[in-house]
């Protein structure tokens, strides 16, 4: 999988696969749909006006130290941002215009050791 955020101070492409958690890496589709959208009163029937497809990405980190937690935080900082994956077309790298909002992190003891692994939403514009 290829999982990658650009940054435009460094003009390179990070690299977010090492420290996503194992199975913690989901994809949705979201269709929105246009005000000619919803269930016809007469026969239940659904309409669709779908305007656009937009993707969402969410992953969780594993135990990081808290010094390179805030580091990937500071990639996903940005009002928007570039992501690189082949998430959701394999074999095709695509690139998305996204942003990101309400990451959660969590404080964790990991082999006697204090860190912080966190979970990041990533949204297509």
């Amino acid at each position: 999988m290829i999982f990658k955020v650009f940054d435009e101070n460094s003009r390179t492409w990070i690299d977010f696969v090492p420290y996503i958690a194992y199975q913690s890496f989901e994809g949705t589709r979201n269709d929105v749909d246009g005000s000619n959208a919803g269930r016809v009163i007469e026969n239940a029937r659904m309409e669709r006006d779908r305007l656009a497809t937009k993707y969402k990405f969410t992953f969780t980190t594993i135990p990081l130290y808290n010094e390179k937690a805030v580091e990937l935080e500071g990639y996903l900082m940005p009002e928007f941002f570039r992501v690189r994956t082949d998430y959701y077309s394999p074999n095709r790298v695509r690139e998305y215009e996204c942003y990101s909002n309400n990451i959660t992190k969590t404080y964790v003891i990991y082999n006697g050791r204090d860190r912080v692994k966190f979970t990041a939403p990533i949204v297509e514009r």
